[in-house]
């Protein structure tokens, strides 16, 4: 014959506190992961930019309009940096000269190693820069190009650190 124990005051304090212990813990961690992972800004002046979004539709369907592509990759060199390659071209295939060429390399899971160089052109439609890279993995390469008469583009291209 098994006794029945009776549900006393304690039983459901202890049980209550044991409930409300788990949850205390789990939200703890949660918020632990959630500010150490993360911090938050994903898109600084982000209301300013959607007010200007118009302007950027516009700029976007002008850039459409000149028709140019480009193509970024990095090679490692001797001396432990990277050498970045840009070639921009037109959509016949014609490489673009005299560019004005501003690359900004973005670690889009780790703030502080976002950096802008300077491209230098070596052959027509190509325009290469050394830079360091200290984190291996996915970089993002914002391409800000100007040529002599003021035509402008921008073109985003993901690039692997090996």
């Amino acid at each position: 014959m098994t006794t029945v124990r009776p549900i006393t005051g304690k039983t459901v304090l202890y049980g209550m506190l044991a409930f409300f212990g788990v949850i205390f813990a789990v939200n703890a961690a949660f918020v632990y992961f959630a500010l150490d992972t993360w911090p938050g800004l994903s898109t600084p002046n982000a209301y300013e930019k959607g007010v200007r979004y118009n302007t950027t539709l516009t700029a976007a369907e002008k850039q459409s309009a000149l028709g140019w592509r480009s193509a970024v990759s990095l090679s490692a060199s001797s001396n432990g940096q990277y050498v970045v390659l840009v070639r921009i071209k037109t959509k016949t295939g014609t490489a673009i000269n005299a560019l004005k060429i501003r690359l900004t390399l973005l670690r889009p899971t780790h703030e502080g190693y976002d950096q802008t160089i300077g491209l230098t052109e070596t052959a027509p439609g190509r325009y290469e820069g050394e830079t360091r890279l200290p984190l291996r993995g996915q970089w993002l390469g914002r391409i800000a190009a100007t040529s002599p008469s003021g035509q402008t583009y921008n073109m985003q291209h993901e690039l692997t650190v090996r």
